[in-house]
């Protein structure tokens, strides 16, 4: 039998081992857990474990939400996806159950895993921009295949609250080394997110850290203070709102362009084709108009080994990427404006690109085109599969229609996707099968799941806790809580074991932390 010495160093590795692999992929997450919980059980002393967590309401808090998904279980008609959900849902018991039992860090071991912290987001940037770089030989079509140990979106989300935990450290260190060292990690960071399009982690920090400032001010009493980062932020706003309609309006054509007027034939004397319905344009020039497929695919297979009817590198029409490019540039779509096509801009074609303008542009600024353009195209009535922003309107437009039939309490733990199923035959919804997803709402899902109680019980779970420990918890819970709360409305963040581990870890040991002070108290 080990020592308490020991089990206490086992537990300390496990939670580093969680910190960090958590940032490395499915197989360290799982593996950490399980040392955790092997370590918990080895331990034994059970009556004392029962006795401290009995009466204690916090954690029986923090039970609530997977006990919702094993009652979910009676009345679902897929028991092998419920099951299948209930295993992705084990850290909501694993890791309350092993911190509430255990005794709370010291300074030591606390500064300890921040710094694994530390060396884990720096070490797994480091790797997916090696990807990104091409350094690893891996081969990437999208920008957001580098991050490979995780969704983009949920690593995006861990980079935006570990910016906000550094520069918390910069303010209130005192060691000026670690402060720059602490600064080159933050601008990296910055540059990471920026350079991988993670645009939803962009977001998520500059509304936290908007927020944060507003509370911060507001609880210094700093009139001032107040007025200026009002007005701040309603200049902001108001930027916001002015580029997000003048990009809309980006894809409008311009009616005095010359590449708008219709011609009857080519050189060769074959007919164009003129959608004249569509007004996409790239440019302001219009994109379905002035195309003759024939001569188009002949002199594409000259120049390229792609085939003309079939996908670009990021697996969109290889055709209507054409069609965006040459029409960016004013061209006919014919075998006179292949020609005017140089061999960069034929590579650029192939790789997906579908405006001359933006071929040397890369980050946030080809991805802020990219959801203007999913957006407007959708509301043009073009098919949203495999378009990030205009699937999740999908989404959540076919999860408020299985809504109206099981408001009260939903489908059960197991069947939200043999719902939306059903609900996209309904709908005759345009999405191909492949592109027939969940909610990407975790708000929704927990409705569609559970009904109305379901939504309470989630909201009890979510904020009960931070009500209650509101006076003692670390200013870091804030960021992180906002960020939590935050990336609920676009990702159904809980249904991935690394969105409901990155949350129920730092929930948990928020929260642990806390109570261990308050109890001190």
């Amino acid at each position: 039998m080990l020592s308490q010495t020991w089990h206490r160093n086992i537990f300390l590795f496990g939670i580093i081992a969680l910190v960090t692999g958590l940032l490395f992929g499915a197989a360290p997450t799982s593996i950490s857990q399980a040392i955790l919980l092997a370590n918990w059980l080895l331990e034994k002393d059970f009556l004392r474990k029962w006795n401290q967590v009995k009466s204690n309401k916090l954690f029986w808090v923090l039970m609530s939400l997977f006990i919702i998904h094993i009652l979910g279980l009676l009345y679902t008609s897929d028991v092998t996806r419920g099951v299948e959900d209930i295993k992705t849902k084990l850290p909501l018991v694993i890791i309350p159950l092993v911190l509430f039992t255990t005794k709370s860090f010291n300074s030591y071991e606390l500064k300890l895993v921040y710094r694994f912290f530390l060396l884990g987001i720096v070490g797994s940037t480091l790797y997916c921009f090696m990807v990104y770089a091409g350094l690893t030989h891996k081969t990437i079509i999208d920008v957001r295949q580098a991050s490979v140990f995780m969704s983009h979106i949920r690593f995006s989300l861990i980079i935006a609250f570990a910016i906000i935990a550094f520069i918390y450290q910069i303010i209130h260190e005192t060691n000026k080394s670690t402060k720059v060292g602490l600064t080159i990690v933050v601008l990296w960071l910055f540059f990471f997110m920026y350079k991988l399009e993670m645009a939803t982690g962009v977001i998520c920090f500059l509304i936290t850290g908007i927020v944060l400032l507003f509370y911060i001010v507001v609880s210094r009493a700093s009139k001032l203070g107040f007025i200026i980062l009002s007005m701040l932020s309603v200049a902001t706003i108001f930027y916001v709102y002015i580029t997000v309609s003048k990009s809309i309006t980006m894809y409008e054509p311009i009616r005095t362009n010359s590449a708008n007027i219709l011609v009857d034939n080519t050189i060769n004397n074959r007919n164009y084709y003129q959608d004249t319905t569509s007004l996409l344009s790239e440019n302001g020039n219009l994109i379905l108009v002035n195309i003759n497929d024939e001569e188009l695919k002949r002199e594409w297979e000259k120049r390229s080994t792609l085939n003309f009817d079939g996908l670009d590198n990021k697996k969109n029409l290889l055709k209507y990427t054409l069609y965006r490019f040459m029409a960016s540039k004013g061209l006919r779509k014919d075998s006179v404006g292949i020609t005017k096509l140089s061999d960069l801009e034929i590579k650029h074609i192939e790789d997906g690109n579908t405006n001359f303008k933006y071929t040397n542009n890369s980050g946030l600024i080809i991805r802020w085109r990219e959801l203007v353009w999913e957006y407007v195209s959708y509301t043009h009535g073009k098919n949203p599969s495999g378009h990030t922003l205009a699937m999740r309107i999908e989404f959540w437009k076919t999860g408020w229609y299985i809504l109206q039939h099981h408001f009260l309490f939903g489908v059960g733990t197991g069947d939200i996707q043999i719902e939306y199923n059903k609900a996209y035959q309904a709908m005759n919804s345009q999405l191909t099968k492949e592109w027939q997803l969940r909610c990407h709402n975790q708000y929704l899902a927990i409705l569609i799941a559970f009904g109305i109680g379901g939504l309470f019980v989630f909201l009890l779970y979510m904020f009960y806790p931070v009500w209650h420990l509101r006076s003692y918890l670390h200013p870091l819970f804030w960021p992180f809580f906002i960020i939590i709360l935050l990336s609920y409305i676009s990702e159904d963040t809980l249904e991935t074991q690394a969105g409901v581990t990155f949350f129920i870890l730092y929930y948990s040991l928020f929260l642990w932390l806390a109570e261990a002070k308050k109890t001190e108290r």
